[in-house]
């Protein structure tokens, strides 16, 4: 089992977002994702049991993981370790009156938490940054040349953002993927007529989850901070406001 690790936040930061409806206007709070992989976990089991080793925790978590797996193959329910049950369901309802047995879809997962687990979060408090935001969220940047994901891109090949509200729409001079020069403290000038435009040529993929571009050969290797500009709205609409997403990390080129 890979013994993979994230670096966690200490705080739970949430965003608030807005929803005008046609007779009232309600806002949401949604957690930032903070998610600890079983490097985490094992981190933690450590810091309270010194008898165990991390590599026999680490193949006793993938004999579990390889058990659960066989279990939900033969379309058992699993208790995940008292912390709920994690059961298979049919992907969607069934378009008939009178259905048979071949109608029903195709089996997904759910998971139903129990007492135990929900007692653990509920009294979990949100951190100072909060914020309101609809702005592009450029959540982690992923090199293709080294596969690496992290801050370090390479002149001449290819790298993807994933986040959310992502696509690139509207007035051309307006929006886009830049890259702005920055200080070793990521400070960089906000006049966007500095910034270096990776145009239309070098952007492969644009969805809202999904930007994959070009890093061109004629890119000075430094320091940058990576800028997303989009006025998409939704479907075919554009927006009036152009809304401005900065990937939080310096980005590394060479």
């Amino acid at each position: 089992m890979n013994d993979k690790t994230n670096k966690l936040s200490d705080t739970v930061n949430v965003t608030m977002h807005t929803l005008t409806l046609s007779d009232k206007t309600v806002s949401y709070a949604k957690v930032k994702r903070n998610t600890a992989f079983i490097g985490n976990i094992i981190s933690k089991i450590l810091e309270h049991n010194k008898v165990l080793d991390r590599e026999t925790l680490l193949y006793s978590a993938g004999l579990f993981r390889n058990a659960i797996l066989e279990l939900l193959k033969d379309g058992k329910a699993v208790d995940l370790l008292e912390m709920g049950i994690l059961y298979i369901k049919p992907n969607g309802s069934i378009d008939s009156a009178v259905p048979g047995i071949e109608d029903v879809p195709e089996m997904t997962l759910s998971f139903t938490p129990s007492d135990m687990a929900l007692d653990a979060v509920k009294n979990v408090t949100a951190g100072a940054d909060v914020s309101i935001s609809n702005e592009p969220a450029l959540e982690s940047l992923f090199n293709i040349h080294t596969k690496h994901e992290g801050s370090e891109l390479s002149i001449g090949h290819s790298a993807r953002i994933t986040g959310k509200r992502l696509k690139i729409a509207g007035n051309e001079m307006e929006t886009g993927l830049y890259l702005a020069s920055c200080s070793e403290n990521g400070i960089y000038d906000n006049d966007s007529s500095t910034w270096t435009a990776l145009g239309a040529e070098n952007i492969v993929d644009n969805t809202n989850t999904n930007i994959l571009f070009n890093i061109p050969n004629d890119i000075t290797a430094g320091n940058y901070r990576l800028i997303l500009k989009t006025a998409y709205g939704s479907g075919s609409r554009i927006n009036k406001t152009v809304r401005t997403g900065v990937y939080s990390e310096i980005v590394s080129i060479a």
